[in-house]
C-alpha cells in the first residue's frame, strides 16, 4: 500500500515565491527518484498564502528513511523560516480502479 504525507503550511506573500521554489527541487533528492510517486503542491484560493504539500511514497519503508532524511529536515526549515506549519499527516493511499 502506498503511503503519503500532507503538509498544511501558512506563507506570508512576501515569502511565497521562495517557497515554491523550496517545492521545485524535491524531484531532485536521491531518494525521491525512484521511490516519491507523486508530489504537488497545492494553494488554497479561499485562503491566500495557505498551502498544502502532498507526496506520495511507494512504501511505507521509503517513507520512513525519507522522514528522517536531511532533505525532509530542509522542508521543515524551510517552512519554519518563511511561514508556519499548521499541520502534518501522514496518509494511507488507495487508488480507485475502473
Amino acid at each position: 500500500m502506498q503511503v503519503g504525507i500532507e503538509l498544511l503550511s501558512k506563507i506570508p506573500p512576501e515569502n511565497r515565491r521562495e517557497f515554491i521554489q523550496s517545492f521545485k527541487i524535491l524531484p531532485q533528492f536521491d531518494g525521491c527518484r525512484d521511490n516519491c510517486i507523486y508530489h504537488k503542491l497545492f494553494e488554497d484560493v479561499g485562503e491566500t498564502s495557505h498551502f498544502l504539500w502532498v507526496e506520495h511514497w511507494v512504501d511505507k519503508k521509503s517513507l520512513e528513511k525519507y522522514l528522517l532524511s536531511h532533505r525532509f529536515k530542509t522542508i521543515l526549515g524551510a517552512i519554519d523560516a518563511l511561514g508556519e506549519l499548521i499541520h502534518f499527516n501522514r496518509i494511507k493511499v488507495n487508488n480507485i480502479q475502473n
